[in-house]
């Protein structure tokens, strides 16, 4: 018994393959920075693989419909989500692994410990 649909599977196994790219780089990379990028962008493109491979499969419209939406709410929601919690992390002053230079310090933008946030002048 063949149950083999290229159309099916070949995205499922693409998706499955960037999921998979995704674990191994959570595990692999040095600091939280590089480990936010592996899983969310690699989830996302393996998701949507999955997804469509699933969608293609499937008959009714409703399910379809669902799948769509989730994937869109994933696309939306995602990347957002690892950009605020990179943020979070930098702004609370999580040092990372840089081989270059470091253009957010240099714009002044990271704060040192024991520094108050800017206040506002009463005059002005």
């Amino acid at each position: 018994m063949n149950d083999f649909s290229p159309l099916r599977d070949i995205p499922i196994l693409i998706g499955s393959f960037f999921v998979l790219t995704a674990a191994v780089g959570v595990l692999r990379f040095p600091d939280l920075y590089s480990r936010l990028h592996a899983s969310s962008k690699l989830v996302t493109l393996g998701s949507a693989g999955i997804f469509l491979g699933a969608a293609l499969e499937l008959t009714e419209a409703a399910a379809f419909t669902r799948l769509a939406a989730i994937l869109l709410f994933q696309f939306l929601t995602t990347p957002l989500s690892a950009y605020l919690i990179a943020q979070a992390a930098y702004l609370r002053a999580l040092p990372p692994r840089l081989s270059g230079p470091d253009e957010w310090n240099q714009l002044g933008r990271h704060p040192q410990p024991g520094d108050e946030p800017p206040r506002e002048d009463p005059t002005g």
